[in-house]
C-alpha cells in the first residue's frame, strides 16, 4: 500500500477542470484540497459518494477489490471495506475487514464528513479528516463538490513526500467520483469563498454591523463581581 501511493504521482490529474493543490503543509500535517463543479444535483453526487464500490480505485484497496466497499453514512457509521472470498462451495463469504475512515458528520446532499488515516497513514499517530462539501448554484443547474483532507500528528514520513503523494491520489479518487458527471464549466473553480470546509478563522467571527451575543454571566460571576467592587 505504501509503495501504490508514492507511486501514484504518475496518476494523471483530474480530467475536467478543477482547483487541486496542497493547500498548507507543516512539519507535524498538512491539507490537500479538491474543488470541482458539475452539471448535477447534490442528491445524485451524494448517492454516488456512499456507493464507493462504484467508484473508489482498486489500486488502493487492502484486498486488491472494491467489492466489499461501503459507507454507513450516519455518525459513529464505518467506511469500510470487507475481504471476500469463495468458499469450497462457490459461495462468496467474508473473510476478515478493515476501517478505512469513520463518519462524523452526515448531513445527505451537503457534507459528509470522516476521520481516519487513509492508505499508509493508517500505521501512524495522525489523525485524518476528510470533509466533502457540496453546494449547488443559484440556477439549480450544477453542484460545486470538494475534497478536504487535513492530517496532522506524528508520522514516519517526511510530509514534503507524503502530501504531495496523498494529493495525487485523493485526486485520482475525486475524478473517478465525478466521473459520470458534466463539468459545469471550461475554468477550474476557486476555493476562495467556498464556504462549506471552513478554512480560516476569521470567517467564524461577526462580519461588520452585525451584533456580538451578549455575555452570559451566572449568578456566582455577578457574586463574585459585588464581592470584588470596593465600598
Amino acid at each position: 500500500m505504501r509503495t501504490a501511493i508514492i507511486c501514484a504521482a504518475g496518476y494523471l490529474a483530474f480530467a475536467s477542470p478543477a482547483f487541486a493543490e496542497v493547500k498548507a503543509s507543516s512539519d507535524t500535517g498538512f491539507n490537500v484540497v479538491h474543488i470541482a463543479s458539475v452539471q448535477a444535483s447534490p442528491d445524485d453526487i451524494w448517492k454516488r459518494l456512499i456507493a464507493p464500490k462504484d467508484w473508489w480505485n482498486k489500486s488502493h484497496s487492502w484486498s486488491g477489490s472494491t467489492d466489499g466497499f461501503y459507507i454507513d453514512a450516519q455518525a459513529n457509521g464505518c467506511f469500510c471495506e470487507l475481504f471476500q472470498e469463495k468458499g469450497a462451495d462457490g459461495k462468496v463469504k467474508t473473510v476478515g475487514s478493515v476501517e478505512h475512515m469513520r463518519v462524523i458528520f452526515a448531513q445527505p446532499g451537503k457534507v459528509l464528513r470522516m476521520q481516519g488515516g487513509l492508505g499508509p497513514l493508517q500505521s501512524e499517530a495522525v489523525t485524518g479528516t476528510l470533509t466533502v462539501a457540496m453546494e449547488p448554484s443559484k440556477d439549480g443547474q450544477a453542484t460545486k463538490i470538494s475534497f478536504s483532507y487535513v492530517v496532522g500528528g506524528y508520522m514516519r514520513y517526511k510530509v514534503n513526500e507524503i502530501a504531495p503523494a496523498v494529493d495525487t491520489v485523493l485526486g485520482d479518487q475525486f475524478r473517478r467520483l465525478l466521473k459520470p458527471f458534466t463539468p459545469a464549466t471550461e475554468e477550474a473553480p476557486s476555493a476562495d469563498g467556498f464556504s462549506l470546509d471552513v478554512e480560516n478563522l476569521e470567517d467564524a467571527k461577526p462580519s461588520e454591523g452585525e451584533e456580538k451575543a451578549p455575555d452570559v454571566k451566572s449568578e456566582s460571576d455577578a457574586g463574585d463581581e459585588q464581592a470584588a467592587t470596593p465600598n
